[in-house]
Order: structure tokens, then sequence, then C-alpha cells
């Protein structure tokens, strides 16, 4: 990167500016993770592990954390807030929007693909040593073995399936259910972006069909 001048913005809170992001001379990548394990994820790095926030009840949690619903097609549609009273033309339109913005990011990876990620890596971000990205089994990916030496979490959403918190297991039926539905087009837009990533895997016609 530094030899060839190149810059990298990252972003993980702001919303996409559609009207002038897709300006910019720029390769545009993105990462999405299971909207629900994304969210009990946070709950346990923020609050269970102490980082800024002392709440440890999750249903409490939750019910302060409404900038957390639906936040992917919050932020790829480019949206202030997310109202639980939009009518369902609104929301379908929101999620027109998002997956309208998605489809032109040059590469959508998925975190518990990634060890499938290093093709489109590698022929997009022209990144070549895919070590830590491809033998690194992410979360619920059990048909892989892990080989990096680590036995527990030290490496965050990254970590085994063992060091990771079930929602189904941790959380009980009524918070499942409300989480669930709060992030409900998230889950969608989520499922949009695998096919994304499948298809640019597998598909000659969009560049894909690279051995993995």
């Amino acid at each position: 990167m530094k030899s060839s001048g190149f810059r990298i913005a990252g972003n993980e809170w702001e919303n996409f500016d559609i009207s002038r992001h897709f300006d910019l001379p720029a390769v545009f990548a993105t990462s999405f993770r299971k909207p629900l394990d994304r969210a009990l994820s946070q709950f346990r790095f923020e609050c269970i592990e102490d980082r800024g926030c002392h709440e440890k009840d999750v249903h409490k949690w939750w019910a302060n954390r409404m900038d957390l619903y639906n936040v992917y097609t919050k932020t790829f549609a480019d949206l202030a807030a997310f109202r639980e009273k939009y009518s369902s033309d609104q929301r379908r339109n929101f999620m027109r929007i998002a997956i309208d913005t998605l489809s032109k990011f040059h590469i959508v990876l998925n975190m518990e693909w990634l060890a499938y990620g290093g093709p489109q890596v590698r022929s997009i971000l022209g990144f070549d040593d895919l070590i830590s990205l491809t033998t690194r089994v992410r979360p619920h990916i059990t048909q892989a073995k892990r080989d990096d030496g680590q036995q527990k979490n030290t490496l965050g959403s990254a970590s085994i399936k063992k060091a990771s918190w079930v929602p189904s297991e941790y959380l009980d039926e009524e918070q499942y259910k409300k989480m669930s539905e709060d992030l409900a087009l998230d889950e969608i837009l989520t499922d949009v972006a695998r096919r994304m990533f499948l298809e640019r895997l597998v598909c000659k016609d969009l560049g894909g069909g690279v051995p993995v």
C-alpha cells in the first residue's frame, strides 16, 4: 500500500453516503456477519468484557440500542435512523436502495465464509498473503480445522465456535424472537450479500470461477 501510494479509508458506524462516495476513484469493499451473531458479539465485547459498557443484562442493553436495529440496512440505504413505524412500502424502498448500493461494491465478503474469500481478495484487492484469511476458521464453519494454535478466543469475531456465543443458546426464547424481529431486514440483506459473494466466487461471467 505504501509503495504504491494507496490509502485505506475504513468505516464501521457511519452511513455510506450514496450521493458522493461512489464518485471517488476507489475500490469499495465490505463484509457481513450474521446480524444476530454480530449483535450478541457486540454486547459481549462492549459490556461483558467491560469496554465502556456496564450493562450486563442483554435485555436492557438491547432495549437501549435502537441504533443497532437493522443497522446494515440503515447503513447502505443511508438512513438517519430506523424506526419501527415505517410502512411496508417504505421498508421495501429502503431494501431496494440498500441492495442497489451493495451491488456496486467491488467485493462483498461474509465473515462466516472468509476461508473461501481468498480468490476475490487476491484478484480485487491484490493481496497475496492470505494465510491469516484462509486458515483461521470463522464462526460456524465446523467442517474445517483451525491450525493457528489458538484454543481460546483471542481473535475476536474470527475465533472458533466454542469461543463464540451462539444466540439460540445464550438468549431466552422471547429475547431471541425480539432481536430477530428487530434485525429482520438485516437478515434479508445479509442473505443478499451471501448470494453476491457466492455468485462472484463461482460465476465466470461475474469474474469468478477461480479454483478455491
